[in-house]
């Protein structure tokens, strides 16, 4: 077990929040126009009919265009299919009973053996019954999240919206190259690369419900996708023209009691592997190699939903399914916990290059920023501790010129360079865009409000790790189509300038968490 050190436990407080910015701020495109980029902080929309960005811009005219629609995902398959073949046969009790157990597991085998005619086996296996059912009542009372079916689990619980029924449920950038990884709900992920036209389809049966991809860093080949019942580590050869790798390619990670994972995150140098499950409340880390795990746990919460790394390596959030949420020390892996007060993190990501932390709670439209600074928030003495959160953004739904924007956050990310945010909505269609800046602690401005077609609905948002023009958010949209928006700053020093402004002496505004008395936890 790893983080045996103290933690510091910080609440929220009832202070009165001041107003704070809203989203009347952004500009719509016109009737019958989507936007297709941002120049120089300037939206730019066309005709949907002929929407090109690269009538704007050529830094993405290289990048794969990304359109999967239905005719192009594959069925399916629970396993029963191939049994309508055959005849039925008498096949002996006990093969029978073998068979069961491998395909679907020991709950199931011992259905089969209360039906036995052997009075033993009969009565043993409704006795085991019987004693399964009382624990995992038990069980459910400690962790609700069991109760439920993993496909129901993770559409409550996942990052993706609507994740399932949209075609494309996530979306991940390879760190160095111009490859991105898309998984679909046929449970396939797909790797499209603007270097070949060559298209990697990675698809197993022990890979069902994907919810999230993470390149690893420090190589080119190797890519985690995170599913309900585990993970599997593909290795992709650049040079193999075999359309669909084989699972000997893989490696597989598995623990019994760890699913559904949600979400996983490689350490900035590749070593390491941390995935959160919804079942489980530990944080396994992983040394994929030698299929060996380490675990950071604390008391509170039922799993885990969130995790993620800071772009500079030092700190690790991770957010769980209850009010509480932690901060990480990665060089000693100690926490700071923190609690909201009602519901769950829904979304959080870093901003500041790992000195800033933005989130959002799945009852309160609100965003809110923590800076963390390194050097003060693992400090001894809490009360020189950087304890305090703010309320900086209100997203509640608003009508701006007849279209609906905002709502509760379903997801948010932001750039590598930690300058700009995405944000989607649950219950409105529009992706919001915004800069963010450290004057007078951190602020979000209003940059894009990005549509998209007609009856299309966002469903999952990333950003491009190495694109150098500024940035490129991409966005996969329930149709299946995958659209670049880049934002382009054609002077770029100066715009970096401007972003990072002197902020080492800022305070935050509308405070609404504060540190309460320091609570030591083994």
């Amino acid at each position: 077990m790893i983080g045996n050190t103290a933690q510091t436990l910080i609440q929220i407080s009832t202070t009165p929040i001041k107003k704070m910015r809203n989203l009347q701020d952004f500009e719509v495109p016109n009737d019958g126009e989507i936007s297709v980029c941002e120049i120089n902080g300037r939206m730019q929309s066309m005709n949907l009919e002929y929407a090109n960005v690269n009538a704007f811009t050529t830094s993405v005219e290289k990048h794969p265009k990304i359109h999967i629609t239905r005719d192009l995902l594959h069925p399916v398959s629970s396993g029963d299919e191939g049994r309508a073949l055959f005849l039925p046969v008498d096949v002996p009790f006990l093969k029978q009973l073998t068979q069961v157990y491998y395909e679907q597991g020991f709950y199931e085998a011992l259905h089969i053996g209360v039906s036995s005619e052997h009075i033993v086996v009969s009565k043993g296996s409704r006795l085991l019954l019987n004693l399964l059912n009382y624990v995992r009542k038990v069980q459910v009372i400690f962790n609700p999240n069991i109760r439920y079916s993993s496909t129901s689990l993770i559409n409550n619980l996942s990052q993706t919206k609507n994740w399932q029924e949209n075609t494309i449920r996530c979306i991940a950038w390879h760190p160095y190259y111009t490859k991105v990884a898309v998984a679909t709900c046929d449970d396939s992920v797909r790797v499209y690369s603007s270097e070949t036209n060559f298209t990697p389809l990675l698809r197993c049966k022990q890979q069902k419900n994907v919810t999230c991809i993470a390149w690893r860093p420090m190589s080119n080949t190797e890519v985690a996708v995170a599913h309900e019942t585990g993970i599997i580590v593909w290795n992709i050869d650049p040079n193999s023209l075999v359309a669909r790798p084989s699972i000997s390619n893989t490696i597989i990670l598995h623990r019994i009691e760890h699913k559904a994972v949600m979400s996983i995150v490689w350490s900035p140098k590749g070593d390491l592997l941390v995935s959160a499950a919804a079942c489980d409340n530990t944080l396994l880390v992983w040394d994929v190699e030698m299929d060996r795990t380490s675990f950071l746990k604390r008391p509170g919460g039922n799993g885990n939903v969130l995790i993620k790394w800071s772009p500079n390596g030092e700190k690790l959030l991770s957010c769980t399914n209850g009010v509480v949420f932690r901060v990480w020390d990665c060089r000693n892996w100690e926490c700071e916990r923190w609690t909201v007060l009602s519901g769950r993190v829904q979304s959080g990501c870093w901003a500041d290059n790992g000195n800033s932390l933005l989130f959002a709670t799945n009852n309160d439209p609100v965003i809110y920023s923590v800076i963390v600074k390194s050097d003060l928030i693992f400090a001894k003495d809490v009360e020189n501790a950087s304890n305090k959160a703010a309320a900086i953004f209100d997203v509640a739904k608003v009508d701006i010129d007849g279209v609906m924007v905002g709502g509760l956050v379903q997801s948010m990310e932001s750039d590598p360079k930690g300058r700009q945010l995405a944000v989607i909505y649950q219950e409105t269609n529009c992706v919001t865009v915004f800069n963010v800046v450290r004057q007078a602690g951190l602020q979000l401005i209003p940059s894009s409000l990005v549509v998209g077609l007609p009856e299309e609905r966002p469903s999952s948002v990333s950003f491009q790790q190495n694109f150098e023009s500024g940035s490129c958010l991409t966005i996969g949209w329930s149709s299946g189509r995958v659209q670049y928006y880049p934002i382009i700053y054609t002077d770029l020093n100066h715009t970096q300038d401007n972003c990072q402004l002197s902020g080492n002496n800022s305070t935050f505004l509308n405070p609404i968490m504060h540190s309460t008395k320091v609570s030591r936890f083994l």
